[in-house]
This record gives C-alpha cells, sequence and structure tokens, in this order.
C-alpha cells in the first residue's frame, strides 16, 4: 500500500517541508507594543505539517493530531 501523499493538480508524490508553528491570538499594534512579553501570555500555538510539490510547487498544510 502506498502511503505518499500526492499532488491534487500533478499527482506527484508531495515532499516534506517539516513543520511549522502559527502563533494565534495576542494583541497586535500599539496594543501589543504596550503589553510587552505579557503579549505572548494570551497567544497560542498550532502546529502544521507542510508539504510541497516538486512539480508545480504548490505547498500543502496539515495539521498535527
Amino acid at each position: 500500500m502506498n502511503n505518499d501523499l500526492m499532488c491534487q493538480r500533478c499527482n506527484v508524490a508531495l515532499e516534506d517541508l517539516g513543520e511549522y508553528n502559527f502563533r494565534t491570538g495576542g494583541a497586535t499594534g500599539v496594543g501589543g507594543m504596550l503589553l510587552g512579553g505579557w503579549n505572548q501570555l494570551a497567544e497560542g500555538k498550532v502546529t502544521f505539517d507542510l508539504k510541497i510539490c516538486p512539480s508545480c510547487r504548490h505547498v500543502d498544510f496539515y495539521l498535527r493530531s
């Protein structure tokens, strides 16, 4: 059984780019500057696995479970 994820555009096996952490929440702009380091307490983090098609260079994001 082939377990490779395939590009929906090219039907080519996707290559792994590793994981990426996106920061969510928190205050931005002047509010974030005024809060300084305390601003990070309100932030969350969502981790994705990134996959890229070597043919068309499209990147897919897969939520880590």
